[in-house]
């Protein structure tokens, strides 16, 4: 390992800055020293941070053991002094597979961040979104389903077998079941940002108080309770108003369907375009809210929330657990059972009229995204590349020679 940093190849299914993962696996190369090449299915965007980029085809859900003959040709070509995968609970059963790690035949220490140990939707999920809305996202493709109901005795042995330089983790639930693996298991710092501009409770001149939402437009998303929730926050403050930052997907029309029938459709605001400054938008709000509907609507962290407190913008969710890894309930930010309206109405409006209560959960947040910062993400992950200098290093080098 030269003094400049490692050379690290980062494997990961799908990338994308603008996903949770894609944004975690671009800050890592963007602040941890070192060359660093990505290796996935397809790149849909942000290669620029690379040293290189191969995308190997094939199906997302066996990454990347749907390409193990051209990811070991990768492999040898870069010769990286780690390999680091990022994936969900399957990744150590499927890197096994994959010939990574001390089970396989290629000797390049291995890193992994185990992004979520999904579980299946709850009652309010299955309500609200129903089948259509649960299958077309992130919830509840075949994947999930099936590492909800995996054993984690059978992801542990995977660990031992593969025997990695250690674990990182937003997931609290990945933490706790691969303690007793053998191997080091850390908590990952989620990222966030760092920006100046600060929300204030007060709108700015000619503007009216508004609650935002930014996301994908997406029923588990919990976008059908908030427009629902709006009649009654209207009630409260009658000039407030509902914006919401919506990236299209195929629920869209019937999301906006719904928001056309609202008795308050005429303080309901939706975009659609791409928006270039987010923080701006956030910063520009009065509350943030995110009523995700199950646990993993999202990769963990849910990174919309983090950007949202680092403005200092309250925010009301639900404690889910994408949430959860950035957001503690009702000390961070409000939290709100999925799917009730009522009670995402009243957090909302309380947010809205209460000064007290808005300083506090704006200040509350900003407090803890400063623990979750891009830097503590980095130093986290430079401590875990380090494990593989020195003996693991040489004798990676002896056997290969």
């Amino acid at each position: 390992m030269s003094g400049a940093g490692p050379r690290v190849v980062h494997l990961i299914s799908e990338y994308s800055t603008h996903e949770a993962m894609g944004r975690t696996v671009t800050e890592t190369a963007m602040r941890v020293p070192g060359e660093h090449h990505l290796v996935t299915t397809k790149a849909h965007d942000g290669g620029d941070v690379f040293a290189s980029v191969h995308e190997l085809g094939g199906r997302i859900e066996a990454f990347p053991m749907s390409g193990r003959d051209r990811l070991h040709e990768i492999l040898d070509e870069i010769n990286p002094d780690v390999v680091h995968l990022h994936a969900g609970a399957l990744g150590p059963i499927l890197a096994q597979r994959s010939g990574l790690g001390a089970s396989g035949s290629g000797t390049y220490p291995l890193a992994m961040t185990i992004y979520a140990w999904p579980g299946l939707p709850g009652a309010a999920a299955w309500k609200h979104a129903r089948w259509t809305g649960l299958r077309s996202s992130n919830v509840l493709p075949a994947r999930v389903a099936l590492t909800a109901a995996l054993p984690p005795a059978v992801v542990r042995a995977s660990v031992r077998k593969l025997k990695p330089l250690g674990i990182l983790s937003p997931d609290p639930r990945v933490i706790d079941r691969l303690a007793a693996s053998g191997v080091p298991v850390e908590a990952l710092p989620s990222g966030a940002p760092v920006d100046p501009r600060r929300a204030s409770r007060t709108p700015a001149p000619g503007k009216a108080p508004t609650v935002i939402f930014a996301g994908r437009s997406e029923s588990v998303r919990g976008i059908r309770t908030l427009i629902d929730s709006f009649t009654a926050v209207r009630a409260a403050v009658p000039d407030a108003r509902l914006r919401l930052l919506l990236l299209p997907r195929p629920e869209l029309a019937a999301l906006t369907a719904h928001a056309a029938a609202s008795p308050v459709a005429d303080a309901i605001d939706i975009v659609t375009d791409p928006i270039p400054d987010l923080l701006g938008e956030l910063a520009g709000a009065q509350v943030g809210t995110w009523p995700f509907l199950a646990d993993y609507t999202t990769s963990p962290p849910a990174m919309a929330v983090a950007e949202a407190m680092a403005v200092g913008l309250p925010v009301v969710s639900t404690p889910v657990a994408c949430v959860r890894s950035v957001m503690r309930p009702d000390v961070d930010g409000v939290a709100v059972a999925p799917g009730d309206d009522v009670a995402l109405a009243t957090a909302l409006i309380r947010l809205l009229t209460d000064a007290a209560a808005w300083e506090r959960y704006a200040a509350a947040g900003q407090e803890a995204v400063g623990r979750l910062s891009w830097a503590n993400a980095a130093d986290a992950t430079q401590a875990l590349y380090a494990r593989a200098g020195g003996a693991l290093h040489r004798e990676r080098t002896a056997t290969r020679t």
